[in-house]
């Protein structure tokens, strides 16, 4: 049986960052034959859960909390039906960028993670898809051409895996910056003290 790799995908609308993430995750780990279904339909019931201030759901995107489900909810669904298939959260000292950490180690080792970052004075989720050359490789559901910064953040086009290439260092800043992991420091005193890293990897 031949199997098909997909490319990654753009958000639709301005609020689908969370689940397109989530969804590139999985096309970029598995191929069309393998995909199960059932983890689409997972995505999409726990996620673009947060409302505006109208009472609008879905327009203030997806919380931090439905992103924790789904990757509980994926990790669960491996160990239950022997999809090959390992989710966990990361967060504190394991989402610095810098050697040792671990999430560079997950990286390395063929994980993905699922971040949550400023992006334009806003919350976004972006998929990390690796290393190369001392950068971390990013897909972008949004892309916007504001975001690139000099050498810092620079596009790339590898419609299968990125497209972005990130120095490190930009993930740890403790402000409101581009790329900048949100935390208790730069976001909300509800998020984690340092920030949170979903990893998805294939087993």
């Amino acid at each position: 049986m031949t199997t098909t790799q997909t490319p990654l995908i753009y958000q639709p609308t301005r609020y689908d960052c969370g689940p397109t993430t989530l969804i590139n995750a999985l096309r970029y780990l598995y191929s069309r034959e393998e995909l199960d279904p059932a983890l689409e339909v997972a995505i999409y019931q726990r996620t673009l859960d947060d409302f505006n201030e109208q009472g609008e759901l879905g327009k203030q995107g997806t919380s931090h909390q439905a992103i924790r489900n789904v990757i509980r909810y994926f990790d669960g669904y491996g160990s239950a039906t022997g999809f090959p298939i390992h989710a966990y959260l990361l967060n504190g000292d394991s989402v610095l960028f810098r050697p040792g950490s671990a999430i560079l180690a997950a990286l390395a080792d063929g994980a993905v993670g699922v971040a949550r970052v400023w992006h334009n004075h806003d919350g976004h989720y972006i998929l990390l898809t690796g290393i190369e050359d001392g950068r971390i490789l990013v897909f972008d559901p949004s892309a916007t051409e504001d975001t690139l910064d000099a050498d810092r953040i620079v596009a790339v086009d590898q419609p299968y895996r990125a497209n972005r290439s990130v120095i490190p260092e930009v993930f740890n800043v403790n402000r409101m910056a581009n790329y900048a992991l949100k935390n208790a420091q730069n976001a909300d005193p509800t998020d984690p003290q340092i920030g949170e890293i979903g990893v998805i990897k294939r087993l």
